[in-house]
């Protein structure tokens, strides 16, 4: 099969990770996989297509491809994608974002060859003239994060059933394994003794991030649970602010960790310190990647009830669902800290669910098979 994957954008954030990881299943599968990406802007690095190519793909940069509209340059885009499409004639286009999808039905207008769109938001998107257009008339299928947007979008948009999809999100569960090989023991860096109750935070530190929720929980918690110690792993605009100052307080002085940025082996092995994960408010990934990574990691997630967190966490399960308020998070965190066996627990089925369903294979085999179904209803079409 040839598959052509679209990411309007340079940027390492979002989806961009989930989307260079699909791509590179499918062509380790055996189908014949082009990845187009977005241009940089100079100096700054082009992360995902940097990234592309440690994962096996080679992006052909021709195309602008902008986050955003702009009149210019996605008509110029069109243009040279219509060519290319002329010129390779691909089975299957698979857009990841709204202006990449724009640019794609435009350019493959009466070329016969179907476009998939991914969705990566937790809540459906919203009926407007131009979802409809992308959705209802501009692509043969929808592949969602969970089945309730899945349901949703089907009836909002009128989709026909086959038409739409729902696949887990997937991590590199090779990667984030808790047993996994060759990762640093980073507890001593971090001053973290054995009995202390670790708990992390993984999110840019801006102002629609809940901090302050989180802090006010935190203080609670330090007067129940003494060695108690906070990870905080990011960094941000407004990490003084939001974070900084807030864990200057009385009660959590000394127990405030700021890790920074972590990449790679650390930022899985920092993750390994944690007793449990706080997630408040999905960031620009909707699918919220790091709340599974963490639960493939065997950590239970706090998380509130809120978009995609409300399909991932099983409430007593993988981890607890919680208000938007300080009292219900401090009250959830306190029972992990002081009942060592429902951590235990959650702990186990985080990890077993995890590896169960996350699987970066098993998503690509989903999805080519939807690929397939597509294929074969335009086949039957046109005989």
């Amino acid at each position: 099969m040839r598959i052509l994957h679209l990411f309007a954008n340079w940027k390492w954030t979002g989806p961009a990770e989930p989307a260079v990881n699909l791509a590179a299943q499918l062509r380790q599968r055996g189908h014949t996989v082009e990845f187009l990406c977005g241009r940089e802007v100079e100096p700054l690095p082009n992360d995902v297509a940097d990234e592309a190519r440690r994962r096996g793909l080679e992006p052909r940069l021709v195309l602008r491809l902008g986050k955003h509209r702009n009149p210019i340059w996605d008509a110029l885009d069109r243009r040279a994608l219509r060519a290319w499409l002329r010129k390779h004639r691909p089975d299957v286009i698979h857009c990841h974002l709204p202006n990449d999808h724009r640019i794609a039905l435009g350019a493959a207008e009466g070329l016969g060859i179907p476009i998939v769109r991914s969705l990566y938001d937790g809540d459906p998107p919203p009926v407007t003239k131009d979802t409809k257009t992308l959705l209802r008339g501009g692509c043969a299928g929808v592949v969602a994060i969970s089945e309730r947007v899945r349901n949703s979008v089907v009836q909002r948009f009128g989709l026909e059933e086959e038409r739409a999809i729902w696949v887990d999100g997937a991590v590199d569960l090779r990667r984030f394994n808790p047993r996994a090989k060759g990762l640093p023991d980073l507890r001593k860096d971090y001053g973290i003794e054995p009995e202390d109750f670790v708990v992390g935070i993984v999110a840019r530190m801006q102002r629609h991030r809940r901090f302050e929720v989180f802090f006010e929980a935190m203080t609670q918690v330090a007067r129940r649970v003494p060695r108690m110690k906070i990870l905080l792993v990011g960094r941000g605009t407004w990490m003084d602010e939001v974070a900084v100052k807030p864990a200057a307080r009385k009660d959590l002085q000394g127990k405030a960790i700021f890790t920074g940025y972590r990449r790679g082996s650390e930022y899985v092995a920092t993750l390994r310190c944690m007793h449990a994960k706080v997630y408040l408010v999905p960031g620009s990934d909707g699918s919220c990647r790091a709340a599974r990574e963490a639960l493939a990691m065997g950590v239970p997630v706090v998380a509130a009830r809120r978009g995609h967190l409300v399909d991932l966490i099983e409430d007593g399960v993988n981890g607890i669902l919680v208000g938007d308020s300080p009292d219900e998070l401090a009250s959830a965190l306190i029972r992990l800290a002081e009942d060592a066996s429902f951590r235990e627990r959650l702990s186990a089925s985080a990890h077993d669910i995890a590896h169960r369903r996350y699987g970066l294979a098993l998503q690509a085999r989903r999805i080519e098979a939807f690929y397939e179904v597509i294929l074969g209803k335009r086949a039957a079409g046109t005989a």
